[in-house]
């Protein structure tokens, strides 16, 4: 059989990788947007680098749109299997998907508007409309952790916990072939082992194959520490002492809920101060719903924390907000406050108004809490520039840009080192890292040769590898 890695590869999103059997039978483990190329994806401009009539099977590890944002435009182009996860991720890649589609057709409309009549016509299409997202979810088929499942006599897969968002899952896949079994293991994106709200990754075991994410290879994470005294610093700094405004860029989905609930953790203990809290984000609310949904999912911490005080995100002075008036009312409130509004790197989303607004207040800061791509705007706000673009107009920076990884969801360096060691990695034939700029997934590679591993594989895009 052969491995083939069609995105992700020295870089952090896009994943898709293909696992190709002797028989022709084909498997593709995500199949998620690519951020580095996002001004690229548009219907003219955007092709698989296969034929997706040609796929038999899809597993998603999760519902972020680096690893499910394709599936739409896969299904459309011809992929007629089934698309196999956990059943929160399929409730969260439902709300993901049509708020991605929704977002390709207002950027659309935008473009259309502004475009002289004659050359409208040259204007790209979204890769996929809510028609093509409800097609998609007709395939899923969804299996819960733990427990085999056979697609036919000579292979089957199994789900276990990867404790990076709410229903994430690592995958094994077992391949006989000539009468010798293969166990091949895909963490997807693992979590860390202090999450605020989901149980740790389980590491595989007896894999003879290992691709692993690699996010953070060479990085350990500063935050030293514990969630609400990192938060309750900034809060403190902001809104305590210069009374201004704190802005929390989040994803919708895993980050925002694991905000909101150590701020109800605050409040709970009598610390929050009495300023209002605004979640600014429809995506972030309607996938909180899915947290309530689960409550077997959760780590022994939440899952007392929700016995005692009946829920994990509700506390007094947060508003959800919804409504875009109900948004345009919070960009005119002037007093002290908390917002924690999506999208997590700043790209597009409502987040944008709220740094415009923001962003010359020298008494607010915005506080960057994840991984921001290259590129983004929460990139180059971190990088200390003085000025800064932002929907074609220049701002003078004079907020304070702060930044914290207490709440990332990837593993840091020590993390994955000891994800690795526990896999048994000696007994492993071959171990590829993806899902990491290049920095890092060398700096994980020298990491694992100075333990004695010398089957570790840094794979290009489009690279393939045979499996024997």
């Amino acid at each position: 059989m052969k491995l083939t890695f069609w995105g992700a590869a020295k870089q952090v999103t896009g994943s898709m990788h293909m696992l190709t059997l002797n028989n022709g039978y084909t498997i593709l483990v995500d199949c998620g947007m690519n951020y580095e190329q996002k001004r690229e994806l548009n219907e003219a401009a955007f092709e698989f680098p296969f034929r997706p009539q040609d796929i038999d099977l899809v597993i998603l590890t999760h519902a972020h749109i680096d690893h499910s944002g394709n599936l739409p435009a896969l299904v459309d182009r011809g992929f007629q299997g089934k698309i196999l996860c956990t059943p929160a991720t399929s409730e969260l890649t439902k709300f993901l998907l049509f708020d991605s589609a929704n977002i390709q057709l207002q950027e659309y409309k935008s473009k259309l508007s502004r475009a002289k009549i004659q050359k409208r016509h040259l204007i790209p299409k979204p890769i996929y409309f809510d028609r093509q997202v409800e097609l998609m979810l007709d395939r899923m088929v969804t299996l819960h952790f733990n427990q085999p499942f056979s697609v036919n006599e000579n292979l089957s897969i199994e789900l276990t916990e990867a404790g990076h968002l709410l229903g994430a899952a690592s995958v094994v896949i077992n391949v006989t072939e000539n009468g010798e079994t293969k166990r091949i293991g895909f963490t997807g994106d693992l979590g860390r082992y202090n999450a605020e709200l989901i149980r740790v990754p389980m590491p595989f075991n007896d894999i003879d194959y290992l691709v692993t994410e690699t996010t953070y290879g060479g990085r350990v994470h500063t935050a030293t520490l514990p969630a609400e005294e990192e938060l309750m610093k900034f809060i403190e700094d902001t809104v305590v002492k210069h009374r201004g405004r704190l802005i929390i860029p989040a994803f919708s989905v895993g980050r925002t809920q694991s905000i909101v609930h150590v701020l109800n953790r605050l409040s709970k203990r009598g610390l929050l101060p009495d300023v209002k809290v605004f979640v600014d984000s429809p995506l972030a609310i309607r996938t909180t719903h899915v947290y309530e949904h689960h409550p077997e999912l959760l780590n022994a911490e939440a899952t007392q924390f929700l016995k005692e005080h009946k829920s994990l995100f509700d506390f007094e002075g947060l508003h959800w907000i919804d409504d875009y008036s109900e948004h345009e009312q919070i960009m005119a409130y002037s007093d002290s406050c908390i917002i924690v509004s999506a999208a997590g790197m700043v790209e597009g989303g409502r987040i944008q108004e709220h740094v415009k607004n923001n962003i010359q207040n020298p008494f607010s800061t915005i506080l960057i809490a994840g991984y921001c791509a290259e590129g983004t705007l929460g990139y180059r706000l971190l990088q200390g520039q003085r000025s800064i673009s932002i929907k074609g107009k220049e701002y003078s920076i004079y907020a304070k840009i702060a930044s914290t990884d207490v709440f990332s969801s990837h593993p840091g360096k020590e993390e994955i080192l000891n994800y690795i060691k526990a896999c048994e990695p000696q007994k492993i034939k071959q171990i590829f890292l993806v899902h990491g700029d290049e920095k890092n997934l060398v700096a994980m590679k020298g990491s694992l040769e100075e333990m004695g591993l010398n089957n570790i594989e840094v794979p290009d895009m489009m690279d393939e590898y045979r499996l024997r």
